[in-house]
């Protein structure tokens, strides 16, 4: 007979070597049987009994020679029994022997290849477990559950109550909870070498003070789908680990058995202690830059209106050098001065509101009636870079904003409009102004003739972002701000028959 391959018959285990002794001794009694006797039976079916004997040991080639070696001692023991001239009967039971031989085979192959099977997922589970990156140890809470049931005999309704006032009982109870597996990454959290080395308890390894078992305690009774708890766990040597533990509880859990994900969060720690400081740190830097940037904006921003004081003040100066002064254009002069000079405070504080966050003075204005005054304000820039500007208005659409705002938004355009052309060198300059309106909002279309938006500015709106020698970067920032202060959108693009395009959406006032 076969024993399993490559393994010596000495080397088995004494009670597989005896499992095969009886096998073999039993297959001899079964021939003996089947030939030297005249039962009407098939006592060659008896052969299943030594393949179920044998077929523990024997592997999947060893087996398949049982089973030959029983049907060649059937079969013989058939001719040697009724030779060349059987009956029906004992050609039937010759047949019934051989089949039954032949299921058991089968069968006996299939479960082999089952046994192979779950070993192989056993083995793939087993490695799965171990390469995590996180730490699993399956807990026995049976002992909760007991002492659970123990104090609702005892009439105890209110648990929570109950485990604050007697917390020793809460410690004794962590105590008989044990730790029946884990996997290589708990190992080596814990600094321990081998399984047998673990902790064998939860009291072994948590820490006195911790709190966090007595919600466990109440998950437990209330079979929570999922208990998530951060604590500390004390390591082999000592030192305190910041975890975070969870494990599902719910009706269906089998408490003698429930596998806990344990996440080593000593690193997150360090982070959120840097974060903290770091946010701390860029608060003041924030402040500071606040600071910068309203001033930049502010400076910025008054270049138009100084622009002006400066236009009216030498206009004033030359009405009065005249040999025969003309008191009344130096009268409107001394008035334009007077009114930019205000522009000036006013754009000072509009810009102060507008960096450090505030509302601003939303008044219902007609929107078209704002342009042209723009338009009046911008004359002298225009004229000074022999630019013209056709304006077509739909309407005057009443909006909700901030005229000193809005104003300084669409100089600022005109502006760029006028820089841009001016920078490529444009002979024939034009700017193109339009004013539409539905029912829901007005937008304003600005066109210049100049070489487009630069491809080297990915981000026009940015804070100081800028391609111009000696810009600011600005200008368009402001731009969007002012539009978000009044919920409406400004966007920039090429137009199809060349220059830049930029469109303002200002929702209408109700």
């Amino acid at each position: 007979m076969a024993w399993p391959r490559g393994v010596a018959l000495g080397q088995l285990p004494g009670s597989a070597q005896l499992r095969l002794l009886a096998a073999g001794l039993l297959a001899t009694a079964v021939f003996a049987a089947d030939t030297f006797t005249r039962f009407h039976s098939a006592i060659a079916t008896l052969y299943v009994l030594v393949l179920l004997i044998a077929g523990r040991w024997a592997a999947r080639g060893n087996l398949i020679g049982w089973s030959l070696a029983c049907a060649v001692l059937t079969t013989g023991s058939f001719w040697i029994a009724h030779g060349a001239a059987p009956s029906l009967d004992s050609a039937l039971r010759l047949l019934v022997s051989l089949a039954a031989n032949a299921v058991t085979t089968a069968l006996l192959l299939h479960r082999a290849a089952l046994d192979t099977r779950m070993v192989r997922e056993e083995r793939r589970y087993q490695t799965m477990t171990d390469t995590l990156a996180i730490a699993i140890w399956e807990h026995d809470f049976r002992p909760v559950a007991d002492a659970l049931a123990e104090l609702r005999a005892r009439g105890v309704t209110d648990l929570p109550g109950y485990l604050r006032a007697h917390p020793d009982f809460v410690a004794d109870i962590r105590r008989q909870v044990r730790i029946t597996d884990v996997n290589r990454t708990a190992l080596d959290m814990m600094g321990v070498a081998s399984k047998a080395a673990f902790f064998r308890h939860l009291g072994d390894f948590l820490p006195e003070t911790d709190a966090s078992f007595a919600d466990c305690i109440l998950a437990i009774d209330e079979r929570r789908p999922m208990f998530q708890a951060e604590t500390q766990v004390i390591a082999a040597d000592g030192t305190p680990i910041d975890i975070l533990v969870a494990f599902g509880l719910g009706p269906d859990a089998c408490l003698a058995h429930v596998p806990g994900s344990i996440l080593d969060i000593r690193q997150r720690k360090r982070l959120e202690g840097t974060i903290e400081r770091t946010r701390i740190e860029l608060e003041r830097v924030q402040r500071t830059a606040a600071i910068g940037a309203m001033s930049a904006s502010i400076a910025h921003e008054i270049n138009q209106p100084i622009s002006a004081v400066q236009s009216y003040a030498d206009a004033a100066e030359r009405w009065l050098a005249r040999p025969e002064p003309d008191l009344g254009e130096v009268r409107s002069a001394l008035a334009g001065l007077h009114q930019a000079v205000a522009n000036v405070h006013a754009v000072i504080r509009r810009v102060r509101a507008l960096v450090g966050g505030a509302q601003g003075e939303l008044v219902k204005l007609g929107l078209g009636t704002l342009v042209r005054d723009t338009l009046a304000l911008a004359a002298r820039d225009l004229d000074a870079h022999d630019t013209r500007l056709h304006f077509t208005g739909d309407g005057d659409p009443a909006v909700l904003g901030d005229g000193i705002l809005l104003q300084h938004l669409l100089l600022n355009l005109i502006t760029n409009a006028l820089q841009a052309m001016e920078d490529a060198g444009v002979r024939d300059r034009r700017i193109d102004l339009t004013l539409t309106s539905d029912t829901v909002q007005a937008t304003l279309a600005l066109r210049d003739h100049g070489p487009g938006l630069d491809p080297g500015l990915d981000q026009p709106f940015e804070t100081f972002a800028t391609t111009k020698p000696g810009g600011m970067g600005l200008g368009l920032s402001i731009c969007r701000s002012i539009l978000d202060l009044h919920g409406g959108r400004i966007g920039l693009s090429n137009h199809p028959e060349g220059g830049a395009l930029a469109t303002i959406e200002v929702p209408l006032a109700a």
